[in-house]
């Protein structure tokens, strides 16, 4: 039986950015039968129970249910953990199963970076903890594997796999109408929350030093954002949450998309599934720094804040070169991801 610690994938909570990757590894058991096990230490006092074709789905409360739960992960072959938020609710549970952890990110050092001191060294407990159990370790980039070692040790006999937390891209035909596709050089985009390693401060001091151009911002926070905006008075401005199948629209229609992360280790570790969709569907970055994750200034074409603020922007074949060579990088990036996430589904089914 696999277990999964994480809340279901499902139409109402497809826009949060941590269950798109738990929809994604849950596409690669799709045909296999499933517990989700959705853990809380204050909600769920009753418990919820729902069967969605071969997937079982418990919201569970920590306290008010232990056995059950203590009782669904001693049952468990595979137990698959999304994150160090779920880990440090799961681990409290003896199991003998095989253990996957999906790092997702570096949870305690998103903590301190927002100033959550004391959840901060919490969830670095919980990490520890979770790196030193796990049988199989899935990280979004190379870089992030290369923290926890140094971090906490290597772990022999191991199995690491590097899986980054791609979105669902185009078949060939999108790829190549990306590049062909007619765009405003004066729009810009951005897509994304109020993360405080989203430098949402930076961005709109720079939309207002280049207030002569067209922005679009998408976003599942719109109250805060448009609040926000309302206080910096662009003259072209829209603020609007879609659905993610349609983003791609947007993309399509603007030239430049704002991605600044700075060079701290967050963004260092960091596969930000925005920056990819920007690269694949021809948006050209505005950085603060190329080094995001595994890229760096040899595989992401972009161009820095402060060139944007000043108006030095690419000519037109310029800047046709530099989304070629963003698409060749993510493309490179998608057929290594998938000879990993290939291995990946290979234990999820023979666990099953």
């Amino acid at each position: 039986m696999i277990v999964v610690v994480a809340p279901n994938p499902s139409t109402e909570n497809q826009k949060d950015g941590m269950i798109q990757r738990v929809a994604h590894i849950d596409a690669l058991m799709a045909s296999s039968p499933r517990v989700y096990l959705d853990l809380s230490f204050r909600r769920f006092v009753r418990k919820e129970l729902l069967v969605e074709g071969c997937v079982t789905i418990y919201r569970l409360n920590l306290f008010a249910h232990i056995f059950l739960i203590a009782r669904l992960l001693k049952q468990a072959d595979l137990v698959y953990i999304h994150s160090a938020y779920n880990a440090l609710k799961a681990m409290a549970f003896p199991t003998r199963a095989h253990v996957v952890f999906d790092a997702h990110g570096i949870v305690p050092e998103e903590l301190a970076q927002e100033g959550h001191t004391r959840a901060a060294r919490v969830f670095a407990f919980a990490e520890r903890r979770v790196l030193r159990r796990c049988n199989t370790l899935v990280c979004v980039t190379r870089s992030m594997l290369a923290h926890f070692k140094a971090k906490h040790g290597d772990r022999p006999g191991r199995d690491e796999i590097v899986l980054p937390i791609l979105p669902r891209l185009g078949q060939d035909d999108d790829a190549a109408r990306a590049l062909q596709a007619t765009r405003d050089s004066h729009a810009v985009i951005y897509a994304g929350g109020m993360q405080a390693w989203q430098n949402v401060d930076k961005m709109l001091d720079a939309a207002q030093a280049r207030s002569d151009l067209k922005y679009t911002f998408l976003t599942g926070d719109l109250q805060r954002f448009e609040a926000r905006l309302s206080r910096i008075g662009l003259k072209d401005v829209t603020c609007r949450s879609v659905a993610p199948e349609s983003v791609k629209d947007f993309y399509l229609k603007h030239e430049y998309g704002f991605i600044l992360r700075d060079e701290v280790l967050v963004n260092l570790v960091a596969c930000p599934t925005k920056l990819v969709e920007y690269l694949y569907w021809g948006v050209l970055p505005v950085v603060i720094t190329p080094r995001i994750g595994d890229f760096t200034a040899e595989t992401l074409r972009s161009i820095t804040l402060e060139q944007f603020k000043r108006g030095e922007f690419p000519d037109a074949a310029t800047r046709a070169a530099m989304r070629a060579h963003n698409q060749r990088t993510v493309t490179s990036i998608a057929a290594s991801a998938r000879t990993n996430q290939d291995r990946l589904q290979r234990r999820l089914v023979h666990a099953a």
